[in-house]
């Protein structure tokens, strides 16, 4: 707000030195009223210049603003290999439940979530328009089935999060007449990880897409998966 609070206050001030200039002119008192009329012009300037200034300056917080869109976090479900109960809790508080109000269950090593968004075109970002979207499945898959070797054995277990379009398909209209109102594009978006006991992510999503990024304590947890016997350097020392 500042970037707007400033040449605001600045404009007002060179505006009224404007006027009491125009006013001296008038009264014909002529270096009073060029003198006016030259701060009155400064300030208006620098009202401006701030003002672009601060607007170029917000292209860089809106073209890389972040929200939260979940936390996710899996565990071991007993007496089965490689299946882990998701708790995933969205950004307004609500869960990811199946329909008999349970958590999902999901298995392999790998999870994925996807979502619709509505992207809109830089200029819109600037002017606080950001992207929207809508989080529509989550889902878990074995990291083998993208092998060469194993692509045709690849199982996958998900959960669809919309079953159906209540209402008008919003998304269709941004496809069809988006562009006349500032939307770049309609597209899906995912984002996947590793999936395993005890790992914890917090998803954002970006003025383009998803993102999943693993907590401290999992990033560990991932690292000592890959390389057995790995120790964080903190705790080497």
């Amino acid at each position: 707000m500042i970037w707007w609070i400033m040449p605001s206050i600045a404009g007002v001030i060179g505006l009224l030195l404007l006027f009491a200039g125009f006013g001296k002119l008038a009264n014909l008192k002529p270096f009073a009223g060029v003198t006016r009329l030259a701060f009155g012009t400064a300030f208006v300037g620098i009202a401006g210049m701030v003002a672009f200034i601060g607007l170029n300056i917000q292209t860089y917080k809106r073209l890389t603003y972040e929200r939260p869109v979940a936390v996710v976090k899996f565990a071991s479900v007993p007496g089965q290999a490689e299946a882990f109960t998701a708790d995933v809790t969205f950004s307004d508080g609500t869960h990811l439940l199946q329909a008999d109000g349970t958590q999902p269950v999901f298995r392999g090593d790998e999870w994925q979530i996807g979502a619709r968004v509505i992207k809109f075109k830089p200029m819109a970002n600037i002017l606080g328009y950001d992207s929207m979207y809508r989080i529509e499945h989550m889902r878990s898959t074995n990291a083998m089935q993208f092998s060469s070797e194993a692509v045709t054995e690849g199982k996958i277990d998900g959960i669809r999060i919309v079953t159906e379009e209540p209402g008008i398909d919003v998304s269709k209209l941004a496809d069809t007449y988006g562009s006349r109102f500032g939307i770049d594009a309609e597209y899906g978006s995912a984002t996947y990880q590793p999936m395993g006991d005890g790992f914890e992510y917090e998803v954002s999503i970006t003025q383009d897409a998803l993102i999943a990024r693993p907590t401290e304590a999992t990033r560990t947890l991932i690292q000592s998966n890959s390389y057995p016997g790995f120790i964080p350097s903190k705790q080497a020392d």
